[in-house]
């Protein structure tokens, strides 16, 4: 499952180079979790998922 929110991830990726931390806000169930999970995987070596409720 693609999103749009993927290129923009990819932008935060590329231009901020790791300098800066991520959050990612919105309403519940529609899909946060589930595309930082994916970008992670897809994008990096390793990483740590924080889920805060």
């Amino acid at each position: 499952m693609k999103r749009k929110i993927y290129s923009q991830l990819l932008d935060w990726k590329n231009t901020r180079k790791g300098e800066v931390a991520l959050l990612i806000e919105g309403a519940r169930r529609i899909g946060k979790s589930y595309i930082v999970e994916e970008f992670a995987k897809n994008e990096y070596t390793s990483y740590i998922l924080i889920g805060c409720h």
